[in-house]
Order: C-alpha cells, then structure tokens, then sequence
C-alpha cells in the first residue's frame, strides 16, 4: 500500500465556534483533516459517516456530556485515539476519563504546544 495516503482524519466535538476554528486551524497546519461537530447528536452523524484516527472530545456539550459518546467510539471506531478537552481540569474528570477510555485529556485554555504534545503522546 502507498504510504502517501490521506491526511489522518481528526473530528473535534465542541460546543465553542472559536474552539473549533482554532483547534482545526492548528490541526490543518499540522497536516491533519479536521472536521468539527458542535453537539452530541451531530459528533455521532461524523462517526456514523466516517472513520477517524483520532477525535477532540469536549467533556460539556448542549446535549450532554462527551462521557456519553465514549462507549460509542470505543465500539464503532476502537482503532481512533481519544482525547478529552474541557475548563474543568480537575482530577476527577481527568479520572473519569481515563477510566472510560479516552487516551489523553487537555485542559482548557489549551496551547498549541499541549495539542502537539497530545498528538505526539498518543501517536496520530
């Protein structure tokens, strides 16, 4: 197989417009495809759709909680490398997470350097 392949897909699931444009601006110039969903519902249409290798999980979202779409991702796409982003920083959600099966979890206000070093750490 080519090893030039796609660029690695990564979905960003997070309620703040300027998250989203930030974070996938960053991923673009990284040489990543983002694709950002603003909502629990429309994160589950992206992984229904398509694969990723990777996906920027916020943990409070309109709808719910990105703990809910854990399960999900972890079934349907088990290969994608999860990484939690959320203001409460805290160790219980760090915990959680981990507990659930994110990969990585990143709080907010993130830099360009704690995405890069997420990305390095799980190896997208």
């Amino acid at each position: 197989m080519n090893k030039i392949t796609l660029a690695k897909r990564v979905l960003i699931i997070d309620d703040e417009a300027d998250i989203c444009l930030l974070l996938s601006g960053l991923l673009r110039r990284l040489g990543y495809q983002p694709t950002c969903a603003h909502f629990i519902e429309e994160g589950r249409q992206c992984l229904n759709a398509q694969k990723f290798d990777a996906i920027f999980l916020d943990l409070n979202l309109p709808d719910g909680l990105g703990f809910d779409l854990l399960p999900l991702i972890k079934e349907d796409q088990n290969e994608a490398k999860i990484i939690m982003i959320s203001a409460f920083d805290g160790q219980a959600e760090r915990r959680r997470a981990t507990e659930q099966g994110a990969d990585y979890f990143i709080g907010k206000p993130f830099t360009r350097r704690s995405v890069e070093t997420a990305l390095q750490t799980i190896q997208v």
